[in-house]
Order: C-alpha cells, then structure tokens, then sequence
C-alpha cells in the first residue's frame, strides 16, 4: 500500500526568504549612508578604509557609466535617425556595423569617442553629457568609419586626417549652435564653419605626424573648401 504521508512543505531559506531579502537591502543601504556619510566627515574611518571606500565608489560609477552607455548605444542603433542612416549607409558600402562594433570604455578628458581601423567605433563613457551628445559622437565616428571603407583613408596622411575630420565635425551634430553656446563660443557669423574648423584642427593636432598646431591649421585650410562641401552619406548638413 502506498505511503499516504505527505511530504513536509519545503522551506524557503534564509537567502530566499521575501522578508529577509528586503532586510538585507536596507541594512546594504544603511551600512552605504553610513560609510558615506564617515567618508565625507573623515570621521571613524581610517586612510586605509577611505582609500579602499573611495576605489568603490570609482568602480561603482565606472560601472553605472558603462551600462549608460551602453544602454543609450541600443537605444540609439534602434531610434535615432541619423544613426540609423549611417548604419544603413554603411552596410551599403559593404560595411555591416552592429551594436558590438561600439565600444564603450573610460577616456581621458580629451576626447569623447574615437574610430580605429583596427579596433572599430570607441564611446568614451565617463565623458557623454546627455544621450544627444553620445548620438553625436556615434554619428561623428561612424563618419570616420564610412570614409575609411569608401576612400581609404591614409590616417597618417594630415590632409586625409584633416579631410575626415572635417566632413565628421560638419555632418554628425558636433557644430550645432546648442552644443556650441554649451562649450562657450557665441559666433554669430559663419558659426557653424568656425566650429568645424575648430574642432578638426584639435583632431589632427593629436595625430601622431603632426608637429605643432601651426601644422594641423595648415592641413585643415588646404582641404577645408572641398571637404566641408562633400556631406555623403547625407544630402546636406542636418
């Protein structure tokens, strides 16, 4: 005859207890206001421990700022239109890109984004402003990225450097009069054409080839005219 017995009702443990895990957070979040609130004070923490309190809070926000942008980086491959031109125009010219070819990372204060030919598209993500700015640099990049699969781009070339930087600088939002009036320039004349050459300068002068600054405005000049009027992908300037 079978055992009739039922078996005992399974225990839930201590981990997976509802109540117990809500415990849990607020103790995680009380124990985080009080080490703050010693870190901020100096008070009943030794160097030792702020030190190491100190390398969390790096880690932690270097982890927030990662998932920001990788976060926008999806959002914007799937919503925003300029990105998804590019993405468009780029599989055209037999370049397929897709969401791995960006790469999000932590920079310098020099930059917010960079393209290699060898590593692809990189998303600087302790210098994004606003999900705007990263769609900027996405669109500003993957210019790069579109001119060095259609025109084999020498990039230790300045004149070829300063081309592409020109045309990156014009096409992707970089020179808008919003992000402008941001960084503090108020040109009220040829705005738009003063940012470009600006920021392009900027560029080559961090190229590896390039001497002085005297150099990059050299090469900017010499190419500006003819790069500045060439908007592929785009019909013109949006």
């Amino acid at each position: 005859m079978a055992d009739s017995t039922s078996p005992p009702p399974q225990q839930q443990s201590p981990q997976t207890n509802p109540d117990n895990v809500k415990e849990l957070k607020d103790m995680k979040k009380f124990e985080r206001w009080r080490k703050s609130l010693q870190y901020m004070t100096g008070l009943g923490m030794s160097e030792v421990e702020q030190n190491q309190f100190r390398k969390d809070l790096d880690k932690e926000l270097e982890s927030y700022q990662c998932h920001q942008c990788e976060v926008w980086r999806d959002n914007l491959m799937k919503n925003s239109p300029s990105v998804r031109f590019m993405v468009e125009h780029l599989g055209m010219i037999g370049r397929e890109i897709k969401r791995d070819d960006f790469l999000c990372a932590p920079c310098d204060i020099t930059r917010s984004g960079g393209f290699s030919p060898e590593d692809g598209i990189l998303l600087c993500q302790n210098r994004m402003n606003s999900k705007t700015h990263q769609e900027h640099t996405m669109v500003h990049e993957m210019v790069h990225l579109y001119d060095h699969q259609r025109f084999k781009v020498d990039w230790f070339n300045l004149r070829h450097h300063a081309c592409s930087e020109v045309r990156a600088a014009s096409l992707s939002g970089d020179c808008n009069w919003s992000r402008e009036i941001q960084r503090g320039f108020y040109t009220f004349t040829k705005q738009h054409q003063t940012c470009v050459k600006r920021r392009a300068i900027l560029s080559v002068m961090e190229n590896p080839n390039c001497k002085s600054k005297e150099e990059a405005e050299r090469a900017v000049a010499s190419v500006f005219d003819s790069c500045f009027a060439d908007t592929r992908p785009f019909d013109e300037i949006y």
